[in-house]
């Protein structure tokens, strides 16, 4: 989405953020609602949900705010030494109640939630527009509704559940509701927009039809293995061996029900701007997508200078594993996120995930040098680069569901079948690492098949729900790794300032 596609969103200030209101107003304020002079014509519905898309790839969210939260944590990243006290929080897994952090993301994916809101309530009254195209941008906004949804309920559990419009500020305290409320409505939702939605791909960045099968995919099968495992929060689910099938029968329309996205087989091709963003065929179903060309951020990403070190430009080659491969200048970063040794020594020695994606040294000035895992200018991912930034200003979009995480959910919801085998294996002989054993049972199969999701999908904001999920927070980051967990282990705390301002929270 590139930044003239704002234009008309000034006069779509309708669904502003509800958090910080004070709840004794009296005067009706202004621009929470202006459905009256607002949604008339099938502009109005496009305006509407450019802007609610355009929360995605903010700063707050998808461009950093989320990888702060759902990276730092594991066993992935660590930051620098001079980073913010939320930072070290969320690393140390002792996170508070003023986390600030935590009250960005939480403050986003609400102002997410708003806006969708304002789609699913006022597109479908929208007179003399193309039927088609009303249903195509209602199903987008119950996609982002549900999208937003889930991210807040794993990561904070029970949660105010917002599905209307704010038309005064007495509507603003709401008392949160039960978790099994809210995967009710993420799911009730995901149906309606696979229904609604019926492009297999619209532009970059819009929801489609595999993007919600998929996404739907992907909750029910946390239900199944939450429940499974034991993990906090989650007796409520009650038939896991129907979640698995509805995981496998939407994971199932994802890989074999259409051709507008698929396996890549060359790894660095998945993560090439210029390869992703213009392919008939692509691993990249649904993305916060940026331009370099946007005149902020949020519109282009500075996202990549979190991962890149600090020291100085660097040049790779574009394949690692063949040394007359063209090279890439991808400039410096601000070092930011530091990987781990837990995730760079897990891997194997000849996993290509690691000799192709993870970037171990450089050249500069005709100079090699070498990483270290063990100081602050560490291998870093080469996921999230652009070798044709401007300044700051990157194309790298940020993947929220992947071809690659939809395949490991099938094989997850199969077990150790035919299917399930031949769906990890995949991934797994791409990463040139050999099949897994052909005689497991159902729990050492799905075992093997996180550790493989832990790899694929590294630095890529699944792996802390991955945990969660699998109630192995403890056994992994603990008793593996020698990490402390004093708080935020399966659910972060509630933002204070939420706590504050809405009394109904407290109840």
């Amino acid at each position: 989405m590139k930044k003239q596609t704002f234009k008309y969103i000034i006069p779509v200030i309708l669904s502003v953020s509800i958090l910080g209101s004070c709840s004794k107003m009296e005067e009706k304020p202004y621009g929470m609602i202006n459905s009256q002079t607002y949604y008339k014509t099938p502009d109005d519905a496009r305006a509407a949900i450019i802007y609610a898309y355009s929360i995605l790839p903010e700063v707050g969210y998808y461009s950093r705010g989320y990888y702060l939260t759902t990276e730092l944590p594991t066993e992935n990243l660590t930051q620098k030494g001079d980073a913010g006290v939320g930072n070290f929080e969320l690393d140390e897994l002792r996170t508070t109640s003023t986390n600030p952090d935590l009250d960005n993301i939480w403050t986003y994916m609400y102002r997410g939630i708003a806006r969708a809101n304002a789609v699913v309530a006022n597109v479908p009254k929208i007179q003399g527009m193309d039927a088609s195209e009303r249903n195509q941008i209602t199903g987008e906004g119950y996609f982002l509704r549900a999208l937003h949804f889930f991210n807040l309920v794993r990561m904070f559990g029970e949660v105010p559940l917002r599905t209307t419009t704010i038309e005064d500020a007495s509507q603003i305290p709401l008392a949160k509701s039960s978790m099994k409320e809210i995967y009710a409505q993420i799911i009730s939702d995901l149906k309606a927009a696979d229904t609604l939605i019926t492009k297999n791909r619209i532009s970059e960045g819009r929801a489609n039809k595999p993007a919600a099968q998929g996404l739907l995919a992907k909750v029910y099968l946390h239900l199944a293995s939450s429940k499974v495992s034991g993990s906090p929060g989650y007796d409520f689910v009650e038939n896991t061996d129907d979640m698995y099938a509805q995981a496998k029968l939407y994971a199932d329309k994802v890989i074999n029900g259409q051709q507008t996205f698929g396996f890549t087989d060359n790894l660095p091709d998945i993560f090439n701007i210029d390869i992703y963003k213009k392919a008939a065929v692509t691993e990249h179903i649904f993305d916060a997508a940026v331009d370099r060309s946007g005149d902020r951020e949020g519109s282009f990403s500075k996202l990549p200078n979190m991962f890149l070190p600090a020291d100085r430009p660097m040049t790779i080659p574009y394949n690692q594993l063949k040394p007359d491969s063209a090279t890439i200048d991808i400039g410096q970063g601000w070092g930011h996120f530091r990987t781990e040794s837990a995730i760079y020594f897990s891997y194997a020695d000849v996993d290509r995930r690691k000799t192709q994606l993870i970037v171990s040294k450089y050249t500069n000035a005709g100079q090699t040098y070498n990483l270290d895992i063990n100081s602050s200018s560490r291998p870093f991912t080469r996921k999230f680069i652009d070798a044709q930034r401007i300044g700051d200003a990157s194309s790298a979009n940020s993947p929220i569901i992947r071809y690659s995480d939809i395949l490991l959910t099938y094989a997850e919801a199969c077990g150790p079948t035919t299917d399930g085998y031949a769906a990890v294996n995949k991934i797994r002989r791409r990463a040139d690492i050999g099949d897994l054993r052909p005689d497991m049972d159902v729990t050492s199969f799905r075992n093997a098949v996180i550790q493989e999701r832990a790899w694929e999908l590294a630095f890529e904001g699944s792996r802390l729900f991955d945990l969660r999920r699998t109630n192995t927070m403890e056994k992994v980051l603990v008793q593996q790794y020698g990490k402390t967990i004093t708080s935020g282990a399966y659910f972060f705390p509630i933002p204070q300032r939420e706590l504050d301002t809405n009394p109904l929270m407290k109840k």
